[in-house]
Formats: C-alpha cells, structure tokens, sequence
C-alpha cells in the first residue's frame, strides 16, 4: 500500500546523489554576544522557499524520492512515501474540521504514526503540542483545557491515560486508525503555514514548578533543525537513532528534525531500554548519536559498547555536564569519534552553543560557542553585561527563541529582556568566548551563606572509578539552611566506597562543598528526557536514609 512503511535489510545507508550540506569549520574563538559561525548556503538545490519543516519534507521527496527518511526496526518510509502519508493524513484532519492556529495535543511513543501526525500537523498549520508519555490523567486533562485543544492524537499504548481525560467539544483520535483510514484517499495538500506562524507548543519537564508552554514558531523549528546540521555538517549519508522520547525537542529538533533538513534517515525506537537500544545499534548502525550523558554512560558500560560507538561518526551530548573522566574513557576507546557537547533550553526551540570536538578532550565540561544565528551573554542581577571570567545569568538571543509562553504575559515579560531571552543558568565566558555553565539559579546550594554548585561537586565526585552516575543535592537545614547531599549509582560490579570518595573531594573541594549525606541507589530516577532527576532525588531522601 503506498505510503505504509515497508519491510527493509536495515541498513543506515541509503541509494540516491549525495547532497550535503555545506560543512562548517569549527571556529576555537570567538568575540561575546557574536555569532563565530559564517552561515552557509545549505544543500546545493534547496530553494530559498524552503523555510518550515514540511517544506523540507516536500523538497526531499521531489529531489530524491527513493532515499529513506524513517525507520523503525526492519520497517522503513521513504521520503516520497512520507510525503505522500503526510498528504492524505493532513486531509484527513482538514476533513474532520481542524485546520491553521487550532491546537492538537499529541502523545505517543516513538513511531512511524507519530512522526506522520506530526508532520501533517505542521503541514496543515495546526499549531501541534507534544506531549510528555509519562503524564497523570489530570496532566494531561490540564494541559487540554490550558491550550483548548481541538483534538488529541494518541497511541494505542495510551488510550488509557486519553480515556479518563474529559472530552467536551474535543475529538480523540489514535494515531494507528488515523494513519490507516487516511491512506485510502489521494491527496496534495499545500503547505499551509509561514515561517512567523506558531508551529509548536514545547510544555517544560515542570522541575521548578508548574509545567509552562513555549510557543514556537515554524521559523524556529527550522533553523534550529538547520542549526544542529549546519555545525556537524551533516549529508544524506548521516542517520540517527532517537534513544529519547520523541516529543522532546532533543527527538522532535536535534535529531529528526536536523536529519529531514539534511535529507538524511531517522531511525526510532519505541522506548527507550539500554538492551532495546544496544540490540538495534548493533543491527542497524547509525552515523550521528545523541543522548544525556546518563544514557550514554549506560552504554559505554555495556558489554556491546564497540557494537554502538564502533560504527558512530558524531557523538552528541548535553541536558548536564559529562564527567570529564567519562570524556577520556568514551575518546580513548573510540578515538575516531567527532564529540560535541551542547546546551539548549526548550525556550529557545533547543540549541544555544555547541563545544566544538576539537576542544571536548581539553575542555569537555564548557559548553562552548554560540550556534549558528545565536547571540549570547552573560550577565550580573543588574543586566549588566559581565567581562570573562566573571559569573552571571546567561542570556540568549536568535530566531530560534520562543515567542513567550502560551497565555502567561507576565512570565514572558519576566523572561524577556528586549531581544534577549534569561536562561536561568548561571555560568562564566572565558577569554576565549567559551560558555562554562555552573548551574540553575535555583539549583545553588546556600550553606551557611557559602554558595555550592552541584554541577562541580558532581564532577569530582564521577572521577571516582566506583562511581557509574552521581547527583548532588540540598538538604534543608534549620541553621544552616542547607547542607548538601549525594546520591550515588555505583558502577556495576562495583561497590562505592564513601570513605575514599570524601578523602578525594576534600583534596579537591573547600570543606563546606563535601557532601555530608550521602544515599545509594541501584538506579538513579531519570527525568522523561534522560537526566537524572535531581528534585525527585531530593524528594525522596528522608525516606531513602530511614533506618
């Protein structure tokens, strides 16, 4: 049937002329608050109407019609197959009566429907809102009745969760019977939507507070796709697996997004299992790997770990700091490995910097330089722009910033400054024009009056060869206010030695920054993203040091 995915041999590599996009040299300088990167023209026969992601759909598919976008296991569409499911799905839901600025909540687990829904949603110019898998019915229920969706997508894997959400006025649709009743009819159906329009509504993760909506438009989503091409210098030979759920904009943005700019092949997997993953590396390498340093520990602990980083070109990582004994582990044994180290937030569609892999070994833990079309700076609680070396917020600035969050004025007055975007982070530029995060301005530790930054503790406590993941947190404190904490994942096959580990931060750290608790965990809780979830350790701590 036209349009359904096809069984494949599941190589990464797929037929056609290569085309590529121009390869950005990575630039060790920069002056602050400039972007370092010269912009490039893109593939050598894009259009300049090329502006939105379903455009982008559209261009491969007449360009190179044959060559695969999207695989799931030994399934694969390619990019006229997908083009086509685009087409007709987005018929479909013109038909039922959704069409520009209505707005569709879309949840599901990785797969093929969920990347077509999507697709046709932004086609349509239905302003489209994935939602995290993992939220309560009255989440879910909330986050409807806050952006008055006209409909909600869902997998069969959720229509549980979908069914005890109220549904008045409000179509409820699965995503499988969509797909198949859409691929009867024939449709073109053109892009509706401008690049200053609303595509999507990013929901944060709500680790400081009520989840908020950052409205995005398809300007957005294209150059931050274009972004995260443009510096790897990614072709249509690249391709990624996403080990993330796909609603996040590391999913959704940095890997199938960058891929359909750069007409390369996205692979997916369902859900996110170290075995899961491991066995469809192995059977079916990718090019270009992005996770959480957590993740990507996982795998490197792996026996099957030469089977994943073997075959790789491009390792990108960011969401917190990797470890910088991690760095040397992952670049001694893979030496070949192109490793980036990055930092975004969902405000700003997702990438503020890239570290280029010239510098991960020398100064892995910075986040590097502003990406393409970004500015950046940082700043005292004044606003004042700070000299290098000297800590503040970071603030950030580019077409890829959100237009506020939907329906809150005033928290989208609090967040913007002119052009400039407050991140929230804390952190210093060196002389260099580096960006060195340092931690949430929230997430610091007030001991006494002595400020901590988990970020650090974290770092020095991972060198520690017993260590597999670490979290440092504040404990409250009725004189102090707060102490500070750790929870440790030991390495496997390996038992954590708490008298070694505080010998080697007190030869490291001032006294006062030496965790005085600490916890142990078999696994350490992560958020949907990947991270470790540092406020759900917190939460759990009287319970987790009982007895």
């Amino acid at each position: 049937m036209p349009g359904a995915p096809r069984r494949c041999a599941g190589t990464s590599r797929c037929r056609s002329t290569r085309r590529s996009l121009s390869p950005l040299p990575a630039k060790a300088a920069a002056s602050r608050g400039r972007n370092p990167y010269p912009r490039p023209s893109g593939p050598e026969d894009r259009s300049e109407s090329v502006q939105t992601l379903p455009a982008a759909l559209r261009h491969w598919a007449r360009q190179t019609p044959d060559r695969v976008v999207l695989r799931h296991g030994t399934e694969h569409l390619t990019y006229a197959e997908l083009d086509a499911s685009v087409d007709r799905v987005a018929a479909s839901l013109a038909a039922r009566g959704a069409g520009k600025g209505d707005r569709v909540v879309l949840i599901g687990l990785n797969s093929m429907a969920w990347i077509t829904a999507y697709l046709a949603c932004l086609r349509l110019g239905i302003v489209v809102a994935p939602a995290n898998n993992r939220l309560s019915p009255s989440q879910l229920s909330d986050q409807c009745d806050r952006l008055e969706a006209r409909a909600v997508l869902h997998d069969a894997a959720h229509a549980d969760l979908v069914r005890e959400v109220p549904r008045p006025g409000r179509a409820v649709i699965e995503l499988g019977d969509l797909v198949r009743t859409a691929q009867g009819g024939e449709s073109t159906v053109p892009d509706v939507p401008v690049p200053q329009d609303i595509a999507l509504i990013s929901f944060t993760s709500g680790t400081t507070g009520a989840p908020k909506g950052a409205v995005l438009s398809h300007e957005a989503l294209y150059k931050g796709a274009l972004a995260v091409a443009e510096f790897h210098g990614s072709t249509q030979d690249d391709s990624t697996l996403i080990l993330v759920p796909v609603f996040h904009n590391t999913g959704f943005n940095d890997q199938f997004g960058h891929m359909l700019v750069a007409g390369g092949c996205t692979h997916l997997l369902t859900k996110y299992r170290t075995g899961d993953a491991i066995a469809e590396l192995r059977e079916r390498p990718v090019t270009f790997l992005a996770a959480v340093p957590s993740i990507l520990r996982m795998l490197m602990m792996s026996d099957e770990a030469e089977h994943i980083y073997g075959p790789a070109a491009k390792l990108f990582f960011g969401g917190s700091p990797m470890p910088a004994a991690w760095i040397d582990e992952l670049l001694g044994r893979w030496p070949h490995l192109r490793l980036t180290h990055a930092y975004g937030l969902s405000e700003f569609t997702s990438i503020c910097s890239f570290l280029p892999h010239e510098l991960v070994a020398s100064k892995g833990e910075s986040v590097g330089l502003p990406a393409p079309r970004v500015q950046l700076k940082v700043v005292d609680d004044q606003g004042r722009e700070q000299p290098p070396g000297q800590p503040g917020e970071v603030w950030v600035a580019g077409p890829t910033r959100m237009t506020g969050y939907w329906r809150q004025p005033a928290l989208t007055e609090q967040k913007f400054r002119g052009q400039w975007l407050r991140t929230g982070d804390l952190g210093h530029l060196d002389g260099d024009g580096l960006l060195w995060l340092t931690g949430r301005v929230d997430d610091v530790i007030n001991r006494g009056g002595e400020k901590v930054l988990p970020s650090y503790v974290e770092s020095c406590i991972a060198q520690r060869p017993d260590v597999g993941q670490v979290v440092v947190f504040g404990i409250e404190d009725p004189v102090l206010q707060q102490r500070v904490a750790a929870a440790v994942e030991p390495r496997p096959d390996s038992v954590f030695n708490e008298h070694a580990a505080r010998n080697h931060l007190a030869a490291r750290l001032p006294d006062y920054a030496v965790p005085e608790r600490w916890v142990i965990y078999e696994k350490l809780p992560l958020t949907a993203s990947g991270k470790v979830d540092r406020r759900e350790v917190a939460r759990q701590f009287p319970d987790s040091t009982e007895g």
